[in-house]
């Protein structure tokens, strides 16, 4: 048997979670008097808390948090056409420089594979240009986000 008496946290364990509870705890508040008249106490608490009405509020108050938020504003979309003119002009340019002076750009080259190797170049051209472009819209908005705040 134990000389000390429950303590309230573990009384609180016997009365709603006995599974948390040490064996020796759960003997000893079934045969201590002092520990069951706690128990009872508890147990008297507990059920007038659950007797009593769930409380209401008499306002709105998500309405009244909502009120006081400032607005949230827009982003403001704006289509730079000139700027993607530009750059798929460029990207054009490109191609048609090329396209036109191949034989200078195979001469320039040397090489064995000379269409293979003017076909990767434009391919590698071409993918830039994008990544280029798309690295300048992904920054604009960026900009523009940063503006809104």
């Amino acid at each position: 048997m134990k000389t000390r008496h429950a303590t309230d946290m573990e009384i609180q364990k016997f009365i709603f979670d006995q599974s948390e509870c040490a064996s020796h705890t759960i003997e000893h508040i079934r045969s201590c008097e002092e520990c069951n008249e706690s128990v009872k106490s508890y147990l008297s608490l507990s059920s007038i808390i659950k007797e009593q009405p769930e409380p209401t509020l008499e306002y709105n108050l998500s309405k009244l948090v909502l009120d006081q938020l400032p607005p949230i504003k827009e982003p403001e979309t704006s289509h730079n056409y000139l700027i993607n003119f530009i750059v798929i002009s460029l990207g054009g340019l490109i191609f048609l420089s090329l396209f036109l002076f191949k034989e200078t750009t195979i001469y320039l080259l040397d090489n064995r594979l000379i269409q293979q190797t003017y076909f990767i170049i434009s391919i590698i051209l071409f993918i830039s240009s994008i990544v280029v472009f798309d690295l300048f819209k992904s920054f604009t908005k960026k900009v523009e986000f940063l503006n809104n705040l």
